[in-house]
């Protein structure tokens, strides 16, 4: 109890110092609400990168050839509440949206105050030997986790001080997108060692063309459609909102990584990975340019993925859970950017902006992946960076590139198969061109529907001489 008092004194603090400052400074307040949230986020992500035992909880399953059959269902639900602070409260706060901050307000503040409340079960996985990441002074890991919790507390109840923010209780559209939107956030934001903490391992196979694999294509496909035909015809304030929801959901599950340990092969390289980090700059920011980069290359390798997947082995294992809900963010922020027209549709300057991105990029992997790997012998990693190191991996998915190996350069430490890289990098810009020109057609079809649409409207209206509802199709 000693810490939830502290924790509880020192919300009251930064909410009293919030007010008094805002007060005096009353244009301020929207900015200092943003600063506030990133400074809650950045503690957020920094956390990730220190050490957290809780991914050994698991129900039942085998881990580094160990068997773990722990369960606790209390700290997993908390975990699980807690963990909607870092996409909930953004969106409350940088937009003006009453669904965000009631979940703010009567959702994730009182899971903050019951993390507050079992501080000293979060501390037992903190401080656990076994914990990957870094093993900081206990000291640090008290008071880092103190102040994180103090802010998650505090925010919420500024944001009903200070915005007069409270449930319309009396509202029947207030109950109905609560109701509507809260099981699709919390279902969006389930932590990636969730599955396995209640359900372990389970005996289902994840591999390439198993049960599972289809059914995630099938489960992905069915979500990507459905959130596209329910906001569709949205005010564009609302689609946009989504887009930036999803996109800064992707970046705390990628960065959920970290919890596994940081080191170089998991820096934020790999393609897909490196999608957390470009999209939280290009659709927040409307960055056009980057954005197709985003749409062409990281789509066109995040496809590659999900029908070429490199799981592991035990369907509700961390890893497997990483990989599905990480490649199947990538693959829905962009689409949904694009299918509600967050931005305009590509033309042949997004390709050509795509192929000098992804050069750029290429050249970088090709460079840091040789050097690493030239001194892995000091640094004890070696890096795979967009796949051009590991040869047997890449022949064992692409056997007719095998003729390759044939040319190989070394330089000291460095070595290098330059036929084999020129490969890769001609296939891949090959499946981006594939990749734009499939979209472009989409564009045609569409185009072609609207028309036959917009005739059998027309024909209606002259035969009825009534309006029809259709008619917003056709209006954005």
């Amino acid at each position: 109890m000693l810490y939830f008092g502290i924790i509880l004194l020192l919300s009251t603090f930064f909410v009293i110092a919030f007010w008094a400052l805002t007060n005096k400074f009353p244009q301020k307040l929207n900015i200092a609400f943003k600063v506030a949230v990133l400074l809650f986020c950045a503690i957020g992500f920094f956390r990730f990168m220190l050490s957290d035992s809780f991914m050994f909880v698991i129900n039942g399953g085998y881990y580094a050839e160990t068997f773990y059959e722990a369960t606790d269902p209390l700290q997993t639900f908390l975990r699980w509440g807690y963990y909607l602070n870092y996409a909930v409260l953004p969106m409350a706060v940088f937009f003006d949206s009453r669904v965000f901050r009631n979940i703010a307000s009567y959702i994730c503040l009182p899971f903050s105050l019951l993390s507050a409340f079992f501080f000293n079960d979060y501390m037992v996985y903190f401080l656990s030997p076994e914990g990957r990441g870094l093993h900081l002074n206990p000291s640090f890991r008290y008071a880092y986790f103190v102040v994180e919790l103090a802010i998650a507390i505090a925010i919420p109840i500024l944001i009903q001080i200070c915005y007069r923010h409270f449930f319309r209780i009396r509202s029947g559209r207030e109950w109905l997108n609560f109701i509507l939107v809260l099981p699709a956030v919390v279902l969006l934001m389930v932590p990636v060692y969730v599955p396995q903490s209640l359900i372990g391992y389970s005996s289902m196979i994840a591999s390439k063309g198993s049960d599972f694999h289809t059914a995630w294509i099938v489960i992905l496909t069915i979500v990507t459609f459905a959130l596209y035909f329910i906001f569709r015809f949205r005010p564009y304030r609302e689609r946009y909102m989504l887009c930036v929801f999803l996109t800064v959901v992707l970046f705390f599950h990628y960065d959920s990584l970290y919890l596994m340990g940081f080191s170089i092969p998991r820096l934020p390289i790999q393609l897909c990975n490196l999608a957390a980090y470009l999209y939280l700059i290009a659709i927040p920011f409307k960055c056009e340019k980057l954005f197709h980069f985003c749409f062409i290359a990281n789509l066109t390798g995040t496809l590659l993925a999900i029908f070429l997947p490199d799981f592991v082995p035990g369907a509700f294992g961390f890893w497997t859970m990483h990989f599905t809900l990480e490649h199947s963010l990538v693959l829905m922020v962009p689409v949904l950017c694009m299918a509600l027209r967050i931005f305009p549709r590509i033309t042949l300057p997004a390709l050509k902006h795509s192929f000098i991105g992804f050069s750029i990029y290429f050249v970088f992997c090709l460079i840091s992946g040789t050097i690493l790997n030239g001194y892995a012998d000091v640094t004890g990693f070696e890096v795979n960076y967009f796949f051009l190191f590991d040869l047997d991996e890449a022949f064992a998915v692409f056997p007719m590139f095998t003729f390759t190996e044939r040319i190989h350069w070394q330089f000291g430490r460095f070595e290098v198969y330059p036929l084999f890289v020129l490969m890769i990098y001609t296939c891949f810009q090959l499946l981006c061109v594939c990749y734009y020109h499939a979209v472009r057609w989409i564009y045609r079809f569409e185009d072609d529907h609207l028309a036959l649409r917009g005739s059998a409207i027309e024909l209606y209206e002259k035969r009825t001489g009534k309006i029809s509802r259709r008619k917003k199709e056709f209006v954005d």
